[in-house]
């Protein structure tokens, strides 16, 4: 069974990563990997998937990273991924194996505070050490020589770090990554005013408060597998990465504009970031942004019910080719 002692246990034996490799895995990678549906039992297709899992240091951060591959001499590219808040990689079991069936490399790593990666749970001081993490990888990525062509995407806490990294420097972005796509992006939060000025009442008293579950997927089983089977839930929201999003907002309106071209999928009953302003903010610092509105879908995007998944996957297979 893979519980938070299991999860403590692996996240302090994990390896060094090596992009060039897929050494043997562990029996605890195994429980992880079957806890989360990382090892796919339903598709015979993926019975020789290669999967490694390892960390990296950035900054203060030990940061977790894994790599899925199924077949290294007939690869379509590499897409790299950025979750979102509250969320590791153990929940995107569809969107991986997605990817991997159209033929890509995929690399993903835990977010500084989130699953398998050190830090407080679901804390951070600034967003610029998300961003440094993701800067790390791709430089390990650069090392390890992976396919091109390279494509980023991201889930909503996952974009914003996506975006600042593009917006930091347009011309590296448009080099780096043929395409960018964006699920769910936050800029804001919704109701973010409320939720703004509650956090400056109370951040000299508490540093957290806790955690409410919404229903942010119309997936009634993944909704209960988040609240009460998965072992890398915070159970708290931190009042230091709330004040980390409103200094990041800062730095989202000062960077100057960016011509890189983006992909937005955005659900129409999302009651977690305010899409609507979100959308429009993008459109100002980006100048050529793509958007698809999914009638009915909410926030979680790739652990929707299944035929939200379908259409998203669609529009997928229309903008990054295998």
């Amino acid at each position: 069974m893979f519980d938070s002692l299991a999860a403590h246990e692996l996240r302090q034996t994990l390896p060094p990563v090596d992009l060039k490799a897929f050494p043997s895995r562990s029996p605890l990678f195994e429980q992880y990997r079957q806890h989360y549906g990382l090892d796919f039992p339903d598709n015979a297709k993926l019975g020789h998937l290669q999967h490694s899992i390892g960390y990296f240091d950035s900054e203060q951060y030990t940061v977790s990273c894994q790599q899925f591959v199924l077949d290294e001499s007939a690869c379509a590219g590499t897409i790299f991924l950025v979750h979102g808040y509250y969320d590791h990689i153990g929940l995107y079991e569809h969107l991986i194996e997605y990817w991997l069936l159209r033929g890509f490399r995929l690399i993903a790593f835990d977010l500084p505070g989130h699953g398998l990666s050190s830090g407080g749970p679901a804390v951070i001081e600034s967003f610029a050490s998300y961003c440094a993490a993701l800067g790390k990888l791709i430089a390990l990525a650069h090392q390890a020589q992976l396919p091109k062509p390279w494509h980023i995407m991201g889930q909503s806490t996952g974009c914003s770090i996506i975006m600042d990294y593009c917006l930091e420097d347009c011309g590296r972005s448009e080099e780096l990554f043929d395409e960018v796509v964006l699920l769910a992006p936050l800029v804001k939060p919704y109701q973010w005013w409320r939720g703004s000025l509650l956090h400056s009442v109370l951040e000299p008293f508490v540093d957290g408060v806790p955690r409410n579950f919404v229903d942010n997927s119309g997936d009634l089983e993944f909704l209960e597998f988040v609240r009460d089977g998965d072992p890398l839930q915070s159970r708290r929201l931190s009042a230091k990465w709330v004040r980390a999003l409103k200094t990041w907002l800062q730095r989202f309106d000062a960077l100057p504009n960016c011509t890189r071209a983006l992909t937005i999928i955005q659900g129409t009953d999302d009651k977690t970031v305010d899409w609507r302003y979100n959308i429009a903010a993008i459109q100002r610092k980006f100048s050529h942004v793509q958007v698809h509105r999914i009638a009915q879908a909410r926030h979680h995007l790739v652990n929707e019910r299944p035929a939200i998944r379908s259409q998203i996957f669609d529009i997928l297979n229309e903008t990054i080719s295998g």
